[in-house]
C-alpha cells in the first residue's frame, strides 16, 4: 500500500551542510518548518552571490551553473518604479533559475519603510509538501550595498 510522505526530500547541500543530524542521512524528510528554513537559506545565498553577467546579459542567459547568483544591480535606484520593477524581474528569474522547489513565484520590490535609501522584496510562491501546495512568503530588505538581510514570514 502507497504510503502519503509529509515531509520534503533533504537537498544535498543542505545534507552536505549538516542541516541537522537527526535529517542528514539518506532518504531523510524535511518538516514543513525545515523546509521554509532551507529555502529561506537558499533565497539568502543567491541573493548574496553576484553573477559574472550585467543585467543584460544575465536576462538573456540560460541558468547554468555558471550563472549561479544575481547580476550586480547597486546602480539600481531603490526611488526609481522602473529600477524596482528591473529588480523584480531580475530576482525573479534567478529563483526561477535556482530555487526550483519554489513554484509560481511573485517578487515584489519597493522602498523599504523608514530607510531612504534600501529596497525591500516581497517573494512569495508555492512549495509541495507532501500532497499539498503550501504558499512561503520571505520578506528580504536590501541594505545599500545590496546585500540582503530577511526572514521568512
Amino acid at each position: 500500500m502507497a504510503e502519503l510522505v509529509l515531509g520534503s526530500p533533504v537537498p544535498l547541500f543542505d545534507r552536505l551542510g549538516g542541516l541537522d543530524a537527526l535529517t542528514a542521512g539518506v532518504g531523510a524528510l524535511l518538516s514543513p518548518e525545515q523546509l521554509q528554513w532551507s529555502i529561506g537559506r537558499e533565497l539568502a545565498s543567491l541573493l548574496n552571490t553576484r553573477s559574472v553577467h550585467t543585467v543584460a546579459e544575465f536576462m538573456l542567459c540560460a541558468g547554468t551553473t555558471i550563472d549561479y547568483g544575481v547580476p550586480d544591480f547597486g546602480h539600481l535606484s531603490a526611488h526609481s518604479q522602473q529600477d524596482l520593477e528591473q529588480l523584480e524581474r531580475i530576482v525573479k528569474k534567478a529563483i526561477g533559475f535556482f530555487e526550483p522547489r519554489l513554484r509560481e513565484v511573485q517578487v515584489h520590490a519597493a522602498l523599504a519603510v523608514g530607510d531612504a535609501f534600501s529596497p525591500s522584496l516581497a517573494i512569495s510562491g508555492l512549495v509541495n509538501i507532501g500532497m499539498k501546495l503550501k504558499q512561503l512568503n520571505f520578506e528580504l530588505q536590501l541594505d545599500p550595498s545590496m546585500a540582503p538581510r530577511g526572514k521568512a514570514i
